[in-house]
């Protein structure tokens, strides 16, 4: 097969101009925050009610994301919550007369609630019985997909995704590569490897008429594994969908960041640090994410000259509760006291992994440790010149539910697959620039490197 660039986008103009003609409303509903890496200057909200949907739809607004947070979730909450978002999709659609589509985004190496997220989303949304594309691809991470089987890239080196540490999560772990296997392992068997369709990176490569056909082809709730290896390839794919649309046709989607941009004829937009409050205040980073990549990255992030670490203990958080109130004191106290002398504050989670029993267990640990650094941002009072969160479930939950964001806009990526959103008025931080950094991106010196920008703004660089 041809050689070429996965991140060239030779139909990019042209799938903008056939998403616009559709005249709707592309909803993603992010199963975490970081489904943004490959957009900008598009709405994030924080709220999932029929109103924010209703506002949105007589915006007549092109793309939308929303935060349904609903990895950090138990099975059957995370169901009731895509219930209640695809009920007030319905709801806002029937009041304003805005069509819309729904995109199930979610990891890129493939943790999440699958397939019954995007059933309880379709369903309840009124637009359920269509045929599903499974699309994990995210080229700019180096996940790409051929012959069925999604792979992570270091460097030329493809390995599949079982492989790595990411199918060994507590929560969403997997022993399958093959998207088709995958299924039925999702699926608890109800869904046979067999009757999983495939669109070959063959049938793309022959053109938009034979894709096409594929397509047509599909019958309700069939679900198709998309491959590709680059924006070309789904690029190629989003032509074919996009005229099937304007024939009347319906399709559902449960796809990774790349996709999304694709089929909306948008790309990534580089943006660096302007303006970042002067050297006057301090910039406050949150490390969540535990993680093996992220681990890496903090450990060269704290050896830079004038960041101040402050470990929080895991422990004290999920077993020692009688004391957890004077703790939180503390650590405010010392946080703003430094943000106001000019010091970059590194705030980051006692790296042991502390794990239950069962998914359950794990998961609800997960919550209580960042409920604990939710409440700690929400106690903070001094506004800082950035903040950087790391860590998908970390940063929605500071964003939402730590400084009340309602909507903000993404200004674009800080560096490759690491959005920063500029947080709405509503927020106790307003225009306060935020990095949503996510667990599973870049390489060891990414997260350094994202500081060293900031930083190097404040001192005039």
């Amino acid at each position: 097969m041809e050689k070429y660039d996965p991140l060239e986008r030779p139909l990019e103009g042209r799938i903008k101009t056939l998403f616009h003609e559709q005249q709707m409303s592309l909803v993603i509903v992010d199963d975490d925050p970081t489904g943004t890496q490959t957009a900008h200057d598009v709405p994030v909200l924080g709220d999932w009610s029929a109103d924010a949907f209703i506002h949105e739809f007589n915006l007549k607004t092109p793309l939308f994301f929303v935060l349904a947070n609903t990895r950090s979730l138990p099975k059957e909450a995370a169901t009731s919550r895509a219930n209640e978002i695809g009920q007030n999709l319905r709801k806002a659609s029937m009041i304003t007369g805005r069509k819309f589509m729904i995109v199930s985004r979610s990891d890129s190496t493939l943790r999440g609630y699958f397939p019954s997220e995007v059933i309880a989303l379709s369903q309840s949304a009124g637009i359920g019985n269509m045929p599903v594309f499974l699309t994990p691809a995210f080229f700019e991470g180096g996940r790409i997909t051929e012959n069925n089987v999604h792979y992570i890239m270091e460097g030329e080196k493809k390995i599949p995704v079982a492989e790595t540490v990411f199918a060994q999560d507590k929560s969403f772990g997997y022993v399958n590569s093959d998207l088709t296997k995958w299924i039925e392992e999702k699926s608890l068997g109800s869904i046979k490897q067999q009757d999983v369709k495939s669109l070959s990176l063959e049938d793309i490569h022959a053109g938009v008429e034979v894709i096409s056909e594929r397509l047509n082809a599909l019958q309700p709730n069939d679900i198709m594994v998309i491959n590709s290896r680059s924006y070309r390839d789904l690029e190629m794919t989003c032509l074919a969908i996009h005229a099937l649309i304007k024939e009347g046709k319906g399709f559902n989607f449960r796809t990774a960041a790349s996709f999304v941009s694709a089929f909306a004829g948008i790309a990534a937009k580089s943006w660096k640090p302007k303006n970042v409050s002067g050297a006057s205040k301090g910039g406050l980073t949150i490390v969540g994410s535990y993680i093996k990549k992220s681990t890496s990255q903090l450990e060269l992030l704290l050896e830079k000259e004038g960041v101040l670490p402050i470990s929080i203990s895991v422990d004290s958080i999920v077993n020692d509760s009688g004391t957890i109130e004077t703790y939180m004191n503390v650590l405010v106290e010392k946080i703003e006291k430094e943000l106001k002398k000019g010091i970059d504050v590194v705030v980051y989670t006692s790296r042991e992994l502390i794990s239950g029993a069962n998914a359950e267990e794990s998961l609800a640990i997960g919550e209580k440790v960042t409920s604990f650094l939710v409440q700690l941002v929400a106690n903070i009072n001094f506004q800082p010149a950035f903040i950087i969160a790391k860590g998908g479930i970390t940063s929605n939950d500071i964003a939402v539910k730590g400084l009340g964001m309602k909507r903000a806009i993404v200004l674009g990526q800080v560096i490759p697959g690491v959005p920063v959103w500029e947080l709405g008025e509503e927020t106790r931080f307003p225009e306060t620039p935020y990095v949503v950094f996510p667990g599973n991106v870049g390489d060891e010196k990414s997260l350094a490197q994202v500081y060293d920008l900031f930083i190097d703004n404040k001192m005039g660089g």
